[in-house]
């Protein structure tokens, strides 16, 4: 009696365990958006200019950027008036998509390929994909946090992580791990971070002419 109450439990479990882990429409969504992102980077037809305006058209359709923005705030985020926020979103907006172009760059040339997803909650699903590094040629895991509306119809992305070393790289976790530790060390004064996003832009440049990358150190 005892092992046929068991085996019933466990029935009972699988029956009531979601069929998830496996959300296809999330997976297509970054298959295909993530591809077009990395196509603009790789169009020699258009100007440079002309090359990161496409990758930024690409990424705001398929990125939250606006959420980004305001969770790597922390809950400073809370306490800003529209003006202010509007005044650090136009400068972060930037950073940002310097920050992913910068990242994406060593798949250059290369195409995404998802290898399945699982569910992290009735909404939010991680996706999971692989890239070949256009540098090491080895190939590199990517993961996408990926956002479903509530009208059940559309998805963005919430934050991407690249596989270094074995350990993730969460962009936005990192950014907001920077973000918030520089506003705590001034006062939560966000014109003092903007101040602070244009001196790396300026750098980010100046390291993207001659091959360094770049990364924020507050």
């Amino acid at each position: 009696m005892r092992l046929f109450s068991i085996i019933a439990a466990a029935v009972a479990l699988t029956i009531a365990a979601p069929s998830a882990f496996a959300d296809k429409r999330a997976e297509a969504f970054v298959q295909s958006n993530a591809n077009s992102a990395l196509s603009a980077l790789n169009d020699r037809t258009i100007t440079a200019e002309q090359r990161e305006a496409k990758f930024g058209q690409y990424m705001n359709q398929f990125a939250n950027m606006q959420s980004i923005a305001r969770r790597v705030l922390g809950v400073k985020a809370r306490s800003l008036s529209d003006a202010e926020f509007n005044r650090y979103y136009k400068i972060f907006e930037t950073y940002a998509l310097e920050v992913y172009q910068v990242h994406f760059d060593q798949f250059r040339g290369e195409a995404i390929r998802v290898t399945g997803s699982k569910d992290d909650g009735p909404q939010r699903s991680t996706v999971e994909s692989v890239i070949k590094s256009s540098q090491t040629g080895k190939d590199t895991k990517v993961f996408w946090d990926v956002l479903l509306s509530n009208d059940g119809k559309t998805y963005r992305v919430r934050d991407v992580g690249i596989e270094l070393g074995g350990s993730i790289l969460w962009l936005a976790q990192e950014q907001q791990a920077q973000f918030v530790s520089f506003l705590d060390r001034n006062n939560g004064d966000i014109d003092k971070l903007i101040g602070r996003i244009n001196v790396l832009l300026a750098d980010m440049e100046a390291r993207k002419k001659d091959g360094r990358g770049s990364a924020f150190k507050g």
